[in-house]
């Protein structure tokens, strides 16, 4: 049995392109590709704006039973990152992120 010394990763380009506004996009997704930081949740139909605020820090994913099963976390400008129940460092993640009163 051999063993293969462990090479560097590859660079990859994570940077978040923004993308084209189309004419075929409808009012909703127009506005909010138009504005920086804008959180925009929608029902099925893209004209059904359930909520929209530059000011989301957190989104939190609840089960049935009304526990959080789930973050998005804005961490900086464009850059977010996700837990869900059962990751390594979920309680971690919750007691800074969750709010147990949210409902």
């Amino acid at each position: 049995m051999s063993i293969h010394p462990l090479k560097m990763p590859i660079s990859r380009d994570i940077s978040i392109h923004r993308p084209a506004v189309s004419d075929d996009d409808g009012p909703s997704v127009v506005e909010s590709k138009a504005a920086p930081s804008l959180v925009t949740v929608m029902g099925f139909d893209n004209k059904d704006v359930l909520f929209r605020s530059d000011k989301v820090g957190v989104v939190q994913w609840r089960d049935s039973m009304g526990d959080i099963v789930a973050l998005l976390v804005r961490l900086k400008p464009d850059t977010w990152g996700f837990s869900r129940r059962g990751d390594n460092d979920w309680q971690e993640v919750l007691e800074i992120y969750g709010n147990p009163d949210a409902t």
